[in-house]
């Protein structure tokens, strides 16, 4: 695959066996490494060049797996998303609280806004890291194993909004995964890793009829 473009109001998920270069990938996509070849754009310029506060205004990063602050309210984490707007003196806005309301809504964490972050569940506080990468109102978003800790009612809700927020939102959504049935049931597009260092992006039947997909079992029926 020699170039892979992610459109506005499309989900897209990336799935893969374990170790096939998943969450390296989103690390090169997200700046936070560089790229072992080839060149990542955001918005049509070059990611590294585009300055730090106005690569957080179009990209937002979920990684699920990484060390929770103390001290801190889930509604006061959650406002950290309007830093790349507000600044770090907090000169927030009718508009960034109104971020802020809409993403703890989303996310379903509006009863936890007064919760320290650090006693939430492990599914609680991922929906908590995705509501704070939803105030930033972003034109990308990507999410490292979003649903790693959600339970099947939870998980179900997740792929839902995503999909909902790509298409309402005009967002490019792409979201790493290992639950390949609701990838299939709700992505428009699939990039299939095969651990072997091939790769392929398509739609879901195309990543099927190609055999990319043959690791695991799968169930492409679309809701």
């Amino acid at each position: 695959m020699e170039r892979l473009n992610f459109a506005a109001g499309e989900f897209v998920c990336l799935v893969g066996p374990n170790g096939s270069g998943k969450s390296s990938l989103f690390r090169t996509l997200s700046g936070l490494v560089p790229a072992l070849s080839g060149k990542v754009a955001l918005c049509g310029l070059p990611l590294l060049s585009i300055p730090a506060r106005r690569r957080a205004q179009l990209l937002a990063v979920v990684f699920t797996l990484v060390s929770v602050p103390r001290g801190l309210s889930v509604q006061e984490f959650v406002s950290l998303g309007r830093i790349p707007y507000s600044g770090f003196l907090d000169s927030r806005t009718a508009e960034d609280e109104a971020a802020v309301r809409d993403a703890l809504r989303d996310a379903g964490v509006e009863n936890l806004s007064g919760r320290e972050l650090c006693t939430l569940s492990d599914g609680e506080r991922a929906r908590a890291f995705l509501a704070r990468a939803l105030a930033g109102r972003s034109k990308v978003l990507l999410l490292d194993e979003p649903s790693a800790f959600l339970d099947v009612p939870h998980t179900l809700a997740l792929f839902r909004l995503l999909r909902t927020l790509a298409r309402e939102r005009n967002t490019a959504v792409i979201a790493s995964t290992h639950n390949i049935d609701y990838a299939c049931r709700f992505a428009d597009e699939l990039l299939a890793l095969d651990g072997m260092g091939g790769a392929f992006s398509g739609s879901v039947a195309e990543t099927i009829r190609g055999g990319y997909l043959n690791w695991a079992e799968v169930n492409n029926e679309k809701e």
